[in-house]
């Protein structure tokens, strides 16, 4: 049993737990769902959230329906029209969704735009865009910066401001 919350009610005062199909196996879990709420940290084995939003949320399996999160760590993320901040997970889906910086094993890609991608295996969709892509090369993958263009960007802008520096001292 799956608990991240005391069971609820949402607006009509019904209950929110409900059932949902988890891991690839398809068994249905019980699970307790955020529904149109916004909560501090969620903790639990399954967490479904629709319309809702959460700080940090901790679970092996994440489902994010028009939701948000500042940090996600799961076994599994899936998230549809939804946003993340930071976001670490063995396998992601991020469909019509955004994240600022994703770390995982295995990724796929649908019309999300992503700032800071890692991974381990990487499929990218039609209409994805990614900024700085760090991970094996991919024919359907395309950066803006991959990890060296960025480390090498880091270094001239380091440089500048190195010499912008000295300049101000002289003065």
């Amino acid at each position: 049993m799956s608990t991240m919350l005391p069971p609820s009610r949402d607006g009509d005062g019904r209950d929110t737990t409900s059932v949902v199909k988890a891991t690839s196996t398809k068994s249905p879990v019980e699970a307790t769902e955020l529904l149109r709420t916004d909560a501090g940290d969620i903790d639990a084995t399954t967490v479904t959230m629709d319309r809702s939003g959460a700080d940090q949320v901790t679970g092996e399996r994440v489902i994010m329906n028009r939701s948000g999160a500042k940090t996600l760590q799961a076994r599994s993320a899936q998230l549809d029209r939804s946003g993340v901040v930071g976001l670490k997970a063995d396998h992601v889906v991020l469909h019509s969704s955004s994240a600022v910086a994703v770390t995982a094993s295995e990724l796929r890609l649908v019309k999300s735009p992503a700032v800071f991608v890692r991974a381990g295996n990487a499929s990218v969709d039609e209409g994805a865009r990614i900024a700085v892509y760090a991970g094996p090369p991919s024919a359907t993958i395309q950066p803006i910066l991959d990890a060296k263009g960025a480390a090498a960007l880091g270094a001239g802008f380091g440089m500048v401001l190195l010499l912008l520096g000295r300049l101000l001292k002289r003065r």
